[in-house]
């Protein structure tokens, strides 16, 4: 046992730090985590725009099919811009439906694809009493 405790002590006195190596793989690790890091910031920023931008076009399509079913824009086929962001472009057409009376009605938004890489879109459909089948009737 005494020959054995000399032997101990010189192999604990002689490790006072750590080797090169172990600071090598320290600082990959630390590197791989801040990749790792970066990567899951960099997706999630992406990801919260493309909500914000599909937000705002369900927004704009809401009103743009709105003010449509409310009879404050006719239910023809048209394009254009809305007037408060251009960065975004509607397209409405108007079919009629199985049903008499009523009119197949689809809004489009999609943004610029000028300004934007991968432009979003979203559509809704909404049927709507036709205003001309209601004259037809009142006569």
């Amino acid at each position: 046992m005494n020959c054995s405790q000399p032997l101990m002590r010189t192999m604990n006195s002689r490790r006072h730090g750590m080797t090169l190596l172990e600071v090598m793989l320290a600082l990959l690790v630390l590197v791989v985590a801040m990749g790792g890091i970066t990567m899951l910031a960099s997706l999630g920023r992406q990801s919260g725009a493309d909500a914000r931008d599909l937000t705002m076009g369900q927004l704009l399509c809401e009103g743009k099919i709105a003010e449509i079913a409310a009879g404050v824009t006719p239910p023809s086929s048209t394009q254009g811009r809305f007037p408060n962001d251009p960065d975004w472009t509607f397209s409405v057409t108007s079919s009629a439906s199985g049903t008499p009376g009523l009119l197949n009605v689809r809004v489009t938004v999609t943004q610029d694809p000028a300004t934007y890489t991968e432009p979003l879109e979203f559509a809704l459909v909404r049927w709507i009493p036709d205003p001309d089948f209601a004259a037809e009737l009142a006569q």
